[in-house]
């Protein structure tokens, strides 16, 4: 009997035996598989990883920048090892995603940094140098109108008015049908225009009481060219710097009419660039005219009438920045689609090792010894997630 109990042991031993090797040599199989997926899949995503934070830091850490992404690239790597090690030996894996979770702050940062700018680049510059042209061309505006109503604008202008309608009444006088030539009435505007002037600017001969017309139009074509020539030189200088000023802003306006060619002209030029360089200089360009327009207007200008432009300012210079990226994207809201987009792919190329190794890894089962059918331990050497 004892002999019959022992055998039938022996069989069952046997058996057992013979199926763990087999299904022993079939996990390694699968586990070598899986890990040797698992190792590509980590690496890869690393890889990108590191791609992504080296652009990403870039103009933060400039020189530093390969070191600093060399080095997140070196413990994500290595978090995901440690990850699928506590994983298969049934450990809890608080410790290594804790880690993980810290790492992935500063690697999600510059990923979703470089991939934001890469899609949102020429919206934030067109943006902004729409905004920068507005303001640009509202102030050269106001200061404009400014000059035009600066007391020597309107006292030179109102003089020339005189001017103008003393000579007309010189001519009407001169061509009268019936009685041409230039009489008292005449004279008394030609009295006029000089003491206007504040001096005789002629000493022609002016035309008798029915001269005739050839002699009154000669006349009046001379003197009236001598007279504008004597006002123009006794114009205040102040007049000559308003107007010229005036013109300078007139050319500015004409150049400065479209914002997105400007732009265009602006990547043209960054594109034909040997250095590659982040300023954008027609925001640099339009700041130094404004500021410049501003200082000389209010050199000419009274108290009153000074002027105040807005500080022509941009981000544009700090584009591929993250605190610009991270305000655009989540402050000001821009494009909530880009920015749903770029935050899954930023975190996507971290966290997929890491739930590869979650799937794919989970403790061996361990028979407690004695017979069949006992219970299954899952603590001990770790196996792939294969049927």
């Amino acid at each position: 009997m004892g002999c019959c109990q022992a055998g039938r042991g022996t069989q069952y031993a046997t058996r057992w035996r013979d199926r763990f090797q087999l299904d022993g040599a079939r996990l390694m199989t699968g586990r070598n598989l899986y890990t040797i997926l698992y190792i590509a899949a980590a690496a890869i995503c690393v890889g990108i990883s590191v791609y992504l934070s080296y652009f990403g830091y870039y103009s933060h850490l400039q020189e530093l920048t390969l070191f600093f992404a060399v080095l997140l690239g070196i413990l994500l790597f290595a978090t995901d090892l440690m990850f699928r090690h506590y994983r298969l030996e049934g450990r809890g894996p608080w410790v290594p995603l804790a880690f993980f979770l810290v790492v992935v702050v500063f690697s999600w940062a510059s990923n979703y940094n470089f991939l934001y700018t890469s899609f949102m680049e020429r919206d934030v510059a067109e943006r902004t140098v729409v905004e920068q042209f507005r303001l640009f061309r509202d102030d050269l505006t106001q200061t404009r109108r400014a000059l035009a109503e600066h007391p020597v604008v309107a006292e030179v202008q109102e003089e020339r008015r005189t001017l103008e309608r003393e000579l007309h009444n010189i001519q009407q006088q001169l061509t009268d049908p019936v009685r041409p030539g230039c009489g008292q009435r005449c004279r008394s505007h030609v009295a006029e225009i000089e003491a206007l002037l504040g001096e005789r600017v002629s000493d022609l001969a002016v035309p008798a009481v029915g001269a005739s017309a050839e002699e009154n139009e000669a006349w009046f074509e001379r003197y009236r060219e001598i007279v504008r020539e004597a006002f123009v030189v006794g114009i205040d200088p102040t007049y000559h710097e308003v107007r010229a000023l005036a013109e300078q802003i007139e050319a500015l306006l004409a150049e400065h009419a479209d914002p997105l060619a400007a732009l265009r002209r602006e990547y043209e030029e960054r594109r034909r660039a040997v250095v590659e360089t982040r300023d954008f200089a027609i925001i640099a360009e339009l700041r130094n005219q404004s500021t410049e327009i501003e200082r000389q207007a209010n050199v000419l200008l009274p108290e009153s009438l000074r002027v105040e432009h807005a500080r022509i300012h941009s981000d544009l210079d700090q584009l591929g920045e993250i605190p610009l990226s991270i305000r655009d994207g989540f402050i000001e809201r821009a494009n909530p689609g880009v920015t749903a987009v770029t935050t899954l792919l930023a975190l996507f190329v971290d966290f997929v090792p890491v739930l590869f190794a979650w799937l794919i890894f989970r403790p061996e089962p361990r028979r407690t010894p004695g017979r069949p059918g006992s219970r299954l331990s899952w603590r001990g050497r770790g196996r792939v997630a294969t049927p």
